[in-house]
């Protein structure tokens, strides 16, 4: 019973952990397009000059509330954001296919080893 209750300990363990990865790729992914859709968007509303300032900030605001303090450059911190959510996106391939292979391996290597 205790090789039964073991194994299925080590199962849960690979299958939580891969969870975990999978749905802090899928956020990652998720708030990386998400931020850089509505950078977009506002970018495009700044340059459109039919539309009077004032309306131009409210609607940007709208998409977007900038999160910079007075002084800082508007949506500084949002770019900053997005380009280091770009280069964690753009390298999260093999590192978490790596990381995914080895909780694989461990844990067949774990369960079989309770078993033999």
């Amino acid at each position: 019973m205790s090789d039964i209750i073991l194994t299925v300990i080590t199962i849960l363990g690979a299958v939580l952990t891969l969870g975990g990865l999978a749905y802090g790729a899928r956020k990652l992914s998720r708030e990386y397009r998400e931020l850089g859709q509505k950078l977009t968007d506002a970018g495009a509303i700044s340059g459109d000059q039919s539309v009077p300032k004032e309306e131009r900030d409210a609607r940007r605001h709208a998409i977007l509330p900038p999160t910079s303090s007075w002084g800082d450059i508007e949506y500084f911190r949002e770019w900053v954001r997005y380009f280091i959510l770009q280069q964690a996106v753009t390298g999260l391939g093999w590192p978490a296919a790596l990381t995914a292979s080895g909780v694989v391996l461990s844990t067949v290597a774990s369960a079989w080893s309770v078993w033999v």
